[in-house]
């Protein structure tokens, strides 16, 4: 079945089962808000798991529903709070990091830092497997996990094309490692991958956890720490690279020699991206007594500001950045996913939907709580081979946080499990945009990407419980 079809079909299925759910006999326990909020969210989640309408779209879909169904307005009637989400804290986080993110890719500075890392690992292909992997991971931290990929595919595609790789095990190699690092680098910081800042949002709204740039190095770096390596591992292994001769790595020294020495403003933002890394980094220990009103937010758009005041020809009126192409470089469609994400969370959760499914799902109560929380991520890693990451944690953030407070399990860890395990979308292309770029590169076969996927996706499933108990909650004691 196409992707055409798939759409077509979510969209009728999705208004004919929120037209029943409205219809139908309110079940016993639950109110006709909480109703009328249930029937909404499943719109919503079938909308976006399917792609009915673009997921922005759908993300505003309560601005349109919520009115007519007499649920809420602009007034927020029944406690139920609309408009104002839609500018929710962390969307202004994404926006800053976007003015930041642009302009190191119009400096070049994300692609100097990249080549530069590739090209100290040497000649021997699984060390340049290494380098990349370092590179992209490390790269896509601090920008778009999809930048990051697009960025290094045609230095990896100029290499692999002087090679005389009979079999093609080392460009395969090359080219998955670029998506798979990227996705996993994604997860070491705040703004690594939309996923963080909507999950983030949504369990400071539900549980009361603020968790800052600092908070959530604790969390995602020791996964990042952890995989990595056996990423490589696993890539030179499963392609067999190190049984290879080495290679000719001119081509990634006449990448980097293109660059020529750092312009001004290269210069100029690198020392922008440093300030606002070690401000995100100091700003709960250090300085944030002086000022204690500033967030993370407050940083991100203190370097936005930055990027568009500080000169690099006065006399011509050149900026590191204007406001056209910084405005373009925003993540729109993850800032409108946030806003609508939290609308549905906070409806979720005032209308008393999500305790009321919660005391449906009170029978996970005697399991184990490492049990349910490998039960969440492996269903989750299914369920975001077919969809994007953001849409899981914006859909299923809200249920966990209710079902864990009710069934006795830190709501914490299951979240963390869900937000983690979202980015283990290795094995096929509409999974994440990083595995479509590879893919479109047209050097690798499906079949490559859903068998070596499948087995990087099986080891994170493995090493995730053991990161959350044994280093987040267990060495840094964070969310116990």
């Amino acid at each position: 079945m196409g992707k055409y079809a798939i759409r077509k079909i979510g969209f009728f299925i999705g208004i004919i089962v929120f037209v029943i759910m409205l219809a139908m006999p309110t079940p016993e326990g639950l109110t006709p808000i909480a109703q009328k909020v249930l029937a909404s969210t499943v719109l919503m989640v079938i909308f976006w798991v399917t792609e009915a309408i673009p997921i922005a779209m759908t993300s505003y879909l309560p601005l349109i529903v919520f009115p007519i169904i007499s649920l809420t307005g602009a007034k927020g009637q029944n406690d139920i709070q609309l408009f104002s989400h839609y500018a929710y804290t962390t969307v202004y986080l994404l926006v800053g990091v976007g003015f930041l993110s642009g302009a190191m890719v119009k400096w070049n500075l994300h692609r100097r830092i990249a080549l530069g890392i590739v090209r100290k690992v040497g000649a021997k292909p699984k060390n340049l497997i290494l380098g990349f992997i370092l590179a992209v991971a490390f790269v896509s931290m601090w920008m778009s996990n999809t930048t990051a990929t697009v960025m290094m595919i045609p230095v990896a595609l100029s290499i692999t094309a002087a090679l005389k790789d009979t079999d093609g095990g080392f460009k395969k190699a090359l080219i998955l490692s670029i998506p798979f690092a990227a996705t996993i680098g994604g997860i070491g910081t705040v703004i690594g991958t939309t996923t963080n800042p909507t999950g983030i949002g949504l369990i400071r709204e539900s549980i009361g956890l603020d968790i800052t740039f600092t908070d959530w190095l604790k969390i995602g770096l020791p996964f990042v720490i952890v995989i990595i390596p056996i990423l490589w591992i696993y890539m030179v292994k499963f392609f067999k690279v190190d049984k290879m001769k080495d290679i000719d790595v001119s081509a990634i020294d006449n990448e980097y020699h293109k660059l020529g020495p750092m312009s001004k403003g290269e210069k100029f933002t690198a020392y922008i991206f440093l300030f606002a890394i070690v401000a995100w980094m100091t700003r709960s220990q250090v300085w944030g007594k002086f000022i204690p009103f500033a967030t993370d937010e407050t940083i991100a758009m203190f370097a936005a500001l930055l990027t568009i005041v500080v000169p690099v020809n006065w006399k011509e009126g050149e900026y590191l950045m204007d406001m056209k192409t910084a405005i373009k470089e925003i993540p729109w469609s993850a800032c409108i996913l946030l806003g609508g994400s939290m609308v549905m969370g906070n409806a979720f959760k005032d209308s008393g939907c999500a305790a009321w499914i919660a005391g449906k799902l009170g029978g996970l109560a005697g399991l184990s709580p490492l049990l349910i929380v490998i039960i969440v991520g492996v269903v989750t890693a299914i369920i975001t081979e077919l969809t994007t990451n953001a849409v899981v944690v914006a859909a299923f953030l809200p249920v966990l946080a209710s079902v864990g407070t009710a069934i006795g399990v830190n709501p914490l860890a299951m979240m963390l499990a869900c937000m983690l395990a979202c980015n283990f979308a290795f094995m096929l292309p509409p999974a994440t945009p990083p595995n479509a770029v590879a893919y479109g590169s047209g050097e690798i076969e499906m079949a490559d990407l859903i068998k070596c996927g499948l087995g990087l996706k099986i080891i994170c499933l493995i090493v995730f419980p053991v990161i959350i108990y044994g280093i987040t909650m267990g060495v840094f004691g964070f969310g116990v």
